[in-house]
């Protein structure tokens, strides 16, 4: 606990805004990482495999009442795609599209905070830098050269900070990047799996 006080301390004031970060942009790492997992929970392959098997056309009603209590977007879009079978092929594509439009807000959740805490990390470093830099001036400019100790503590400061906010920036680039991703492969899959069950549905292809 002292080594955290102490470095808080060598990192000046700067430090504060910079360990709410780091504490933000891990909750939204955990909380994005949990919301992932329950979404790919099901394997997409899984649930269309089971469809083909379970859908009847004159009660397509049963095979939604089962998918619906699936709890996964691959499942809420099969079961929109479902309810509108009995409609043409770019009808029942169209309704799964506007389906995912709706999960992918939900995927996207918090990583807007997580893309501004990338951003925002560096130019607090920055700033404390500069503050850093600054108290080193004034010790020179009050004391000359007389008192080093006093000169680098200040740029221990600047460096401290820097250094910090670049480790949250780095870190959290790298979930971000990874999150988005996921996003993608989402969208890429829902576009496949969506085809495929446009084709089942309507005989387009066998």
């Amino acid at each position: 606990m002292n080594v955290v006080v102490t470095y808080l301390h060598q990192g000046g004031f700067m430090m504060y805004p910079l360990i709410l970060c780091s504490i933000l942009a891990v909750g939204i790492i955990l909380e994005r990482s949990y919301t992932f997992r329950k979404a790919t929970a099901v394997d997409p392959d899984d649930l269309l495999d089971e469809i083909r098997e379970t859908f009847n056309r004159e009660n397509p009603g049963a095979t939604i009442k089962h998918i619906e209590t699936i709890k996964s977007p691959y499942a809420r879009i099969f079961a929109r795609g479902i309810r509108n079978a009995d409609r043409a092929p770019e009808m029942i594509e169209l309704a799964m599209t506007q389906e995912a439009a709706n999960e992918v807000p939900l995927l996207e959740n918090f990583l807007v905070g997580l893309k501004t805490i990338i951003t925002v990390s560096p130019l607090l470093g920055l700033l404390g830098t500069i503050a850093g830099m600054i108290y080193s001036f004034k010790q020179v400019a009050s004391s000359g050269l007389s008192s080093p100790t006093a000169v680098m503590s200040g740029v221990s400061e600047a460096l401290v900070s820097t250094a910090t906010g670049i480790v949250v920036a780095v870190i959290s680039l790298v979930f971000y990047n990874y999150f988005a991703n996921l996003v993608k492969r989402f969208v890429e899959d829902m576009d496949y799996y969506g085809a495929e069950l446009t084709n089942f549905l309507t005989g387009r292809l066998s």
